[in-house]
């Protein structure tokens, strides 16, 4: 029994939706796709698809075996794609790959970023979760993620390809308003705007050489998003105090202003995470290397 041919032929019924389109995909009949699966099935002691007269969808293990059969089939092209392409040295990677990236830093960052990968890697197929939502990589199959923050899972590899650091600022209008504040400690009584991403409840923290500074701040309006929150700012609501990837647009326009220049704001690690695997597929390990390279010449 070849596995792969199976494996192959229930990556697109899968895919594809049915068994003859599928068939089709495949330059096969209906009949040795069905035959594929039923061989499948039988050889895993595990039922992958669930049949009715209308339509198929898959079990939880099918879902498990689809998103781990996609990365296998996934690494053998990229493996021959590897072995047969090289553009001045650089590898040529190919199949899917499957990141889950936080919704304004996927938007603000990564998707530029992935624009250019497309450029020097055509035949990847990238597939992108924009999502708050803390994903499982094994379990729903992703390959890698991006992540921000200090790590605390253990469960995974982690490589830091750069930082991002937080932003105080206002409105001209605002400022013109209220007046610059020359402290942090002016905070407390200056309308200011809460994002709730950033989890201190309410505390912002700054430094200088010599100490640390930490301010409970006149919270005005509590949203859970930095662009709504930048937003607000912009119509001269209140201060914002968010990361320097949502703020560098609207401060190099005029349209925002940084405040206490003098003082250091917190920085934040971002790192590429991936599970432990024996073979680590090399579109993960490019992806990295290739986006703490972009990240460090975008500054």
């Amino acid at each position: 029994m070849d596995k792969l041919n199976l494996m192959n032929s229930f990556i697109a019924v899968v895919e594809e939706g049915t068994y003859t389109a599928a068939a089709k995909k495949l330059g096969k009949t209906k009949a040795l796709i069905s035959t594929h699966i039923s061989q499948l099935e039988t050889a895993l002691s595990i039922r992958l698809i669930a049949r009715s007269t209308r339509s198929l969808h898959l079990t939880e293990a099918g879902q498990i075996y689809y998103e781990q059969a996609r990365r296998i089939l996934d690494d053998m092209v990229n493996i021959e794609a590897q072995l047969h392409h090289s553009t001045q040295n650089k590898q040529n990677l190919a199949g899917r790959l499957r990141l889950s990236v936080s919704t304004a830093f996927g938007e603000r960052v990564v998707m530029p970023f992935i624009a250019d990968m497309m450029r020097t890697h055509p035949q990847l197929n990238i597939e992108i979760m924009l999502t708050e939502r803390y994903v499982d990589l094994v379990s729903e199959g992703f390959d890698c993620a991006i992540r921000i923050g200090h790590l605390k899972d253990a469960l995974f590899i982690a490589r830091q390809v750069g930082f991002i650091k937080l932003c105080l600022c206002a409105s001209p209008d605002f400022i013109q308003q209220y007046g610059m504040p020359a402290s942090p400690e002016a905070l407390r009584s200056l309308p200011c705007i809460m994002d709730t991403n950033y989890k201190k409840s309410g505390k912002w923290v700054f430094s200088t050489d010599t100490a640390t500074t930490t301010v409970n701040v006149n919270s005005v309006v509590t949203v859970n998003s930095a662009l709504a929150a930048v937003n607000l700012a912009l119509n001269n609501v209140g201060i914002v105090y968010c990361p320097d990837f949502m703020v560098t647009q609207p401060i190099q326009t005029g349209r925002l202003i940084a405040l206490l220049p003098t003082y250091t704001t917190e920085h934040f690690p971002i790192h590429v995470i991936y599970p432990h695997r024996q073979y680590l597929s090399s579109k993960v390990s490019v992806f990295a290397e290739e986006f703490a390279h972009y990240l460090c010449i975008n500054k």
